[in-house]
Parts: structure tokens; sequence; C-alpha cells
């Protein structure tokens, strides 16, 4: 079994408590922070949406909810697990604005300048240095000129325990050059996108990494 097959069962069983997860990690609950992405994402009227590792779809839910209601949204992740728990839940939710595709984030199906803005929860930090690369660069294709990056993190860890346990993952799921990428998450994503800037959300765990393909903004 090769390394993308072992990384997608991984996600697959961890899908049952991805939620779980995150907010015992964040020491926050996972729905306001991804609402508060979302609401960000949509600040300017978009047309098309694309949320990107989308995991259990709480973003994309989000993003469905706050765009126009003749807007597209995408969901995408690798992991069939990950997603058909989104879909499940975007049905619990009578939200059929949402679309959902199965694919790599470093080779995106979908046509240069498609989306309007993208966004991505909680996954940058785990892919390792080469892909990370790959994966903004298929963003920036994917992006309208003038179109909008906007992912969220989480701040390590201030706590022993949780530190330990986040640095744990981070061997556990092979993300070479994560914690550089921590330290300097505004230089690597200033390589592909201009006016870069970083917001932390209150109580200060999670941030909000925002980016932009240079040209006219695309929104309204």
């Amino acid at each position: 079994m090769g390394t993308r097959a072992v990384r997608r069962r991984y996600y697959d069983l961890f899908s049952r408590f991805y939620d779980r997860f995150v907010a015992w990690h964040s020491g926050e609950p996972t729905g306001p922070m991804r609402r508060a992405l979302a609401e960000r994402a949509t600040r300017v009227p978009v047309r098309r949406a694309l949320d990107l590792c989308c995991g259990t779809g709480a973003v994309t839910r989000a993003l469905a909810e706050t765009a126009p209601a003749d807007a597209v949204v995408v969901g995408l992740d690798s992991s069939w697990g990950m997603l058909s728990r989104g879909v499940a839940r975007a049905r619990q939710a009578n939200l059929s604005a949402g679309r959902w595709v199965q694919a790599d984030a470093a080779a995106l199906p979908f046509k240069d300048g498609a989306f309007d803005v993208v966004t991505c929860a909680y996954a940058l930090y785990e892919l390792k240095g080469p892909i990370r690369s790959i994966m903004l660069q298929e963003v920036a294709r994917a992006l309208a000129p003038g179109g909008r990056f906007l992912a969220m993190e989480h701040e390590v860890p201030r706590r022993r325990l949780h530190r330990v346990l986040f640095s744990l993952r981070l061997t556990v799921i092979g993300a070479e050059g994560a914690r550089a990428f921590l330290g300097g998450e505004i230089q690597e994503i200033g390589r592909v996108f201009s006016q870069v800037h970083k917001d932390v959300l209150p109580p200060g765990k999670s941030k909000i990494l925002t980016g932009q393909k240079p040209g006219p903004a695309s929104g309204g």
C-alpha cells in the first residue's frame, strides 16, 4: 500500500472522531470557528466557492449558508470517509447547495480561474512541504484573478500535554516541515499570494491566514 493510500485510509478512520478531536485540540467548539471562516470568505459576494480538504464538511455547510443562494459551493477531500460524513450531515441540515468531490488537493480537477474564493481549515500544517507548495500553486491556478484564499489553522498549543500530543500527531502523519510552516506561514503563502495577513480569533487558539491572487477582484 502506497503512502497516499495509507494517508487516505488514516483519514477514513479518523473521520469517525475528527470533529471531536479538533474541538478538544483547539479548546474551542468547531462550529463557531468554521462559521467565522465562512463568514469572512463571503464578506465579498461570491458565485463559486471551494472548501479544500473539507473533512466532514463543517466549513462547506457554513459556506452554503452564508454565500448567495445561487452560489456554487464545492467541498473537496481525498478521503471518502470524510466526504460521506459531510454528505450525510448536509442532508440532515437540508442543504442541497453543496457539491462534493473526492480528489487530491495537489491536483485539483478544476479549470483555471474556476473559483472566487477557496477556504481550507486545519489542513495546511498536515501536508508535507513539497505537497503543500504544489497545493498552494493549484489553489492560485483555480482562483479567478483577485480571488481570495483563506486558511484557518491552530496556533501552537500552550498547554504542555496538548503541545506534546500535537507534535505526536504531526510525527504520525509524517508532516515534514510542519513546524517550520507553523512559524513561517505568512512567508510561505506570500510566495504565491499577495496581501497576506494573519488574524488570531478569540480566544487565541485559532487563526485565519488570508491571501489574494493578483488581479482585479472577481466578487460582486
